[in-house]
């Protein structure tokens, strides 16, 4: 991807009217933006490629343009956590990408993978393994596919059965994707790093402490390094590593690190974002290990509140902050959120 556009050249028009490469740089650095976690600049860059497609007469170009100023529009939402929105522009952006460039595409396996990912936080974990499976043969199709494309599909396989709690077939598709990118971009790439975060999480889950805990120790300060230190990457590093304090029984620890991941989230997504409702439900379980009960009623009843409307009624994330709630003993009073 390219860097990020100067916001005189992002806003200022080149010729009368956009033409394809222009709207290709606007949506490119858009995707570049969320990647560093700029999710305004993406909102902006995004809004303006849409614009300047509207503009486009019909033909191969507009529906090229509209497939990558819908993708950046997409991962916008995304980031944002507004998932079934996610959704739809993303759909739409398969849509106009099968048409303008084709099924067997790289854009299109691209989207797939979006949409992957999507549904996977949306908690439909079938739509979400559909999707991957689209993209992978797509991938493995293509004579010229870039290693780093296979390399997200393959942490993002591993992501898929993480959340499934399928922590042994979890670890091989994200040892696969460290593997794969290392070679392509070298162990220290921020990319390679993010890969080795998730790895990390399913070491956990499978009981590999020691192991979880010294991989992300020594990523965190490159990761905070190479993203800056309120990245929303580096908060899913933390929230990675206070789930191993938390295995421990470090509960301090684990409850400094959640605190610092719950911050991170709340300063670059607002405090009303979804994407605050794992981090909640751990450290509402923390707390609860504590006996600090009213705080875990609190943590968990503002998880709850931020999923509800946002996510369908049976997302497993839901339905383990309820559970969780439920199992406290009963509040003399409402908390509030």
């Amino acid at each position: 991807m390219s860097d990020a556009l100067d916001p005189e050249f992002a806003t200022a028009d080149r010729a009368e009217i956009g033409d394809a490469e222009r709207i290709e740089e606007l949506a490119f650095a858009a995707l570049d933006a969320a990647d560093h976690g700029r999710i305004d600049e993406t909102e902006r860059l995004a809004a303006r490629a849409l614009e300047l497609t509207e503009r486009l007469p019909e033909g191969p170009d507009r529906h090229r343009s509209l497939a990558r100023s819908l993708r950046a529009t997409g991962s916008a939402q995304r980031a944002r956590a507004s998932y079934r929105e996610a959704e739809s522009t993303f759909r739409q952006a398969l849509a106009a990408a099968l048409t303008g460039f084709g099924p067997g595409s790289l854009e299109v396996a691209e989207l797939e993978n979006d949409l992957g990912m999507t549904s996977k936080y949306a908690g439909r974990f079938a739509d979400a393994e559909a999707a991957y499976d689209r993209a992978r043969a797509i991938l493995e199709a293509l004579p010229d596919a870039d290693p780093e494309d296979l390399a997200a599909l393959y942490h993002n396989l591993g992501g898929l059965a993480h959340a499934r709690g399928e922590f042994a077939a979890a670890e091989p598709l994200a040892r696969r994707a460290i593997e794969i990118r290392t070679h392509a971009v070298g162990a220290r790439d921020p990319a390679t790093l993010l890969d080795r975060s998730a790895h990390a999480a399913t070491l956990t889950g499978l009981g590999r402490l020691d192991e979880s805990e010294a991989s992300l120790r020594d990523l965190l300060p490159d990761l905070e390094d190479a993203l800056g230190p309120d990245h929303p990457e580096v908060a899913v590093a933390l929230a990675n590593l206070a789930a191993v304090l938390q295995a421990r029984g470090s509960l301090s620890e684990a409850e400094a690190q959640y605190r610092r991941a719950i911050a991170i989230r709340e300063a670059g997504l607002g405090a009303d974002t979804s994407a605050l409702a794992v981090p909640l439900n751990n450290l509402g379980t923390v707390l609860r290990a504590q006996g600090r009960t009213d705080e875990a009623r609190a943590a968990y009843t503002r998880g709850i509140r931020l999923l509800e409307g946002e996510v369908d009624e049976d997302h497993p994330n839901l339905l383990a902050l309820r559970r969780n709630l439920a199992r406290l003993p009963a509040a003399d009073a409402d908390p509030g959120p």
